[in-house]
């Protein structure tokens, strides 16, 4: 049995690192002779190996440079150059069956999304099973829902991605992030040295191009964007974090100093887990740092973002099922994808 994963995105972005760690992990308990991992960027952070990308035997580079050229004139124009699409065939036919790492990039406004549907396509003339691995889908152009459902599986991992599927005929397992399975430790006492708070704390994940961060401020027990309350803080202190360091960390330090908090760049996953275990509850517009609140037992209130499709999916899927509900929505996706790769591989 060989195993390609592929569509890893590896520039440091914690919640990124989480489930692929899971998914990776069981993979790997499928004993396949070859587990391999291709993603960008092609030198990976530190934070990405240990524990996530030292499971797969191989990391191979992929360049997305080559992307941009395909929106929107490369898709009308028949998909990849032919070098390219050439080179994309050879690496898919050393492998029985071909994975997309979850995440939220099948969505027209995502220009990734160009290349995971030109890739399904390719898999597909190539005779190679492609396994959509948990994804948030949606919305997306018809051509590309098309290509979806050719897909030997299909994992939603919120309602919203299952009704969006499903109304368009194309069949798939609902599921969970499956960062809810991860187990999430960190060193007693952690959270003291990244919060030096002698108070309760509130923890604020932000996106650093999401709410205008220049108009946000605190007015009581209340959060305000552009006079707005957005959410509500309590009368807690306030630390606000990233788990996205290199995107997020110097525009949410200078919003911590305007609103009078503690600024907090988690690099690890254990610091992120420490940071939240540590607080009150959680306020966040990134996806991660919400389900880890769940799995952490803390409050959360889960804020819009640019996608608003799996933010709002996310809301759903934590309102309507408690947290064991929502791990066996998680293991009910992991063991689809499971079998679709062992039924792939014992096919060929």
């Amino acid at each position: 049995m060989r195993i390609l994963v592929v569509h890893a995105w590896m520039k440091g972005n914690l919640g990124d690192i989480l489930h692929a760690s899971v998914l990776l992990r069981a993979l790997r308990a499928l004993k396949p002779d070859a587990l391999d991992v291709a993603g960008y960027p092609p030198e990976p952070p530190p934070s990405c190996r240990e524990g996530c990308l030292d499971v797969a035997d191989r990391f191979l580079p992929e360049s997305f440079e080559w992307w941009w050229s395909l929106l929107p004139t490369g898709l009308a124009k028949g998909g990849l150059p032919r070098v390219l699409r050439a080179g994309r065939a050879a690496l898919f036919r050393q492998y029985e069956v071909v994975v997309s790492m979850p995440g939220p990039f099948l969505a027209r406004h995502d220009y990734r999304a160009a290349a995971a549907l030109l890739d399904l396509a390719l898999a597909r003339r190539l005779g190679i099973p492609f396994v959509l691995a948990g994804h948030s889908i949606g919305p997306l152009m018809e051509s590309g829902c098309r290509e979806l459902s050719r897909a030997a599986c299909c994992v939603a991992r919120e309602p919203s991605t299952r009704r969006f599927l499903s109304e368009r005929g194309i069949p798939s397992v609902l599921a969970a992030d499956y960062a809810f399975l991860h187990p999430l430790e960190a060193p007693a006492g952690l959270e003291d040295r990244l919060v030096p708070a002698s108070e309760p704390y509130r923890v604020l994940f932000l996106r650093a191009n999401n709410l205008p961060l220049g108009q946000l401020r605190r007015e009581g027990h209340r959060l305000l964007c552009r006079g707005r309350p957005v959410a509500v803080l309590g009368e807690d202190a306030l630390a606000v974090a990233t788990s996205d360091r290199s995107r997020d960390a110097p525009a949410l330090a200078g919003l911590a100093s305007r609103l009078g908090g503690t600024p907090v760049s988690c690099t690890a996953i254990e610091e992120m887990v420490a940071v939240i275990r540590g607080s009150r509850g959680v306020v966040s517009d990134r996806y991660h740092p919400a389900v880890c609140a769940v799995a952490l037992n803390r409050p959360v209130q889960v804020l819009d973002n640019k996608e608003a499709h799996k933010m709002a999916g996310l809301r759903e899927l934590i309102g309507l099922h408690d947290l064991e509900g929502v791990r066996d929505l998680a293991r009910t996706g992991l063991h689809a994808v499971e079998r679709a790769v062992v039924d792939a591989t014992s096919r060929r």
